[in-house]
């Protein structure tokens, strides 16, 4: 028998210097309508990890066109410049 089509992706985390920095890009990001989540809120509330080492952000791509994806890089990069 065929395998089932499988419409997934994945999740790429990229860490930044901040949670003030987390939360400006992510503000940014959706400006231009592009949704991005906050990698701090990912942690447990009590980690002993200090809180700016928590910040990063989570893109998810799944199920998503290659061109949308696209697009939204492009947005990001004019959002981000």
């Amino acid at each position: 028998a065929p395998l089932p089509v499988v419409e997934a992706g994945l999740h790429l985390c990229v860490r930044v210097d901040s949670l003030a920095r987390e939360r400006e890009l992510i503000c940014a990001a959706e400006r231009v309508g592009v949704e991005i989540s906050a990698l701090s809120s990912y942690w447990l509330p009590d980690s002993r990890t200090p809180d700016d080492q928590r910040a990063g952000l989570v893109l998810g791509f799944a199920a998503v066109p290659e061109a949308q994806i696209s697009e939204a890089l492009q947005a990001l990069r004019r959002a981000w410049g």
